[in-house]
């Protein structure tokens, strides 16, 4: 299978993906999102073998400070709901709690650990998380951002989650993954040794990591569906492109999705996505796609894997994509400063003068080392 997903090669599939399916009713101008969810039934799917029923569009909290479009959320029906320790400096999931404390019973929560060297500093990690989410325990606690297959079955992290799970401080427990997805849960597929897995999954991405998703759920695994719009670029700057929908209706056509989680931050968007449940993808999602594939063509990595070659400096540039897609895309400068400075990436982009020209060939036409400059210019 190839690794890349052209232009061409993506018309061709979403194409043929809506043929024979009905057009979806479009929102007329000015019908607003919440009237076209009010009456419509929540779609639930089972997270796995979890015996745990989620709404299929679920909320990533993590770029969210509004306490008011949570608790929107979660007057939609939506109920799950997904942050982690380091999001926003912890306040993620102090807004998170704040706003489920006495609704507990009614939604599940989803929080992940950045795995230390130590035990007992990811055990105050996990403490902390708790206390910050007024809860005793979370439904789903998760090893944050793997990055290689040994990582996913590593003995130490495997002892810390399953010791969560006996002392109760988690019901379920997996991983995090926005880096050579489909190595990953291939390895988890295999190994059955953990019960969720989130990753990066989106429209711009190669059926390797479409078949590495069934994989992982035909073994029991819970999938969930991060950056799911990528990069979530602003209709503003796409000449009123708006193209989310269905970016969000192309993931959730995958039945061996079990949630997919878009990062909201206002009303309006949270109530937009829960619109999207139970709708099919229709000929004209499929054009907007086409145009938003264009549209990110050359701009910003996608996560979808296509990168050739190896930094000789051992510079993770999936890391630094990501922070320039929260930079770019998101246009949230904050979260990317934030992603840059967990792996100490600042100092590992002075590395990358030492180079005339970067041997990482992006096959979207990203200008790997441009992107790096920028970044090291306006976080310097």
């Amino acid at each position: 299978m190839s690794k890349k997903i052209g232009r061409r090669t993506f018309v061709k599939g979403a194409t043929s993906a809506v043929l024979g399916l009905a057009t979806a009713p479009l929102l007329s101008a000015g019908h607003s999102y919440a009237a076209a969810t009010k009456n419509r039934a929540l779609d639930y799917r089972n997270l796995g073998k979890t015996g745990l029923r989620v709404t299929s569009v679920s909320m990533g909290a993590m770029n969210c400070s509004d306490p008011a479009v949570i608790l929107r959320a979660f007057d939609l029906g939506v109920n799950f709901f997904d942050t982690a320790r380091r999001y926003m400096g912890g306040r993620n999931e102090e807004i998170v709690g704040k706003v489920l404390q006495g609704k507990r019973d009614k939604v599940l929560i989803q929080t992940k650990v950045r795995m230390a060297a130590g035990e007992r500093e990811n055990r105050e990690s996990v403490e902390t998380s708790l206390k910050s989410l007024r809860t005793d325990y979370v439904d789903v606690l998760l090893a944050h951002s793997l990055k290689t297959p040994d990582e996913v079955c590593d003995p130490p992290l495997l002892e810390f989650l399953q010791a969560m799970k006996k002392e109760g401080k988690a019901r379920f427990t997996g991983f995090s993954t926005h880096t050579d997805m489909a190595p990953l849960l291939r390895a988890a597929a295999k190994a059955g040794c953990h019960e969720v897995a989130l990753t990066s999954y989106n429209f711009t991405h190669s059926n390797e990591l479409k078949e590495a998703i069934a994989l992982a759920a035909k073994a029991g695994i819970g999938v969930v569906a991060m950056k799911t719009q990528a990069g979530g670029y602003k209709a503003h700057n796409m000449g009123g492109l708006s193209p989310h929908q269905a970016a969000l209706k192309y993931v959730l056509m995958d039945q061996n999705v079990s949630t997919a989680i878009p990062g909201v931050t206002t009303i309006e968007q949270i109530e937009e996505c829960v619109s999207v449940m139970g709708t099919e993808f229709s000929r004209k999602d499929s054009r907007a796609l086409q145009q938003y594939d264009s549209y990110l063509q050359g701009r910003i990595c996608t996560m979808c894997g296509g990168c050739e070659g190896e930094c000789p400096y051992g510079v993770n540039h999936t890391d630094f994509m990501r922070a320039a897609m929260y930079y770019d895309g998101y246009e949230n400068k904050n979260l990317a400063e934030e992603a840059l400075r967990e792996g100490g990436l600042l100092q590992a982009a002075k590395r990358c003068s030492e180079c005339s020209s970067c041997s990482i060939v992006c096959g979207r036409g990203v200008d790997v080392r441009a992107q790096v400059e920028l970044l090291k210019r306006v976080f310097a």
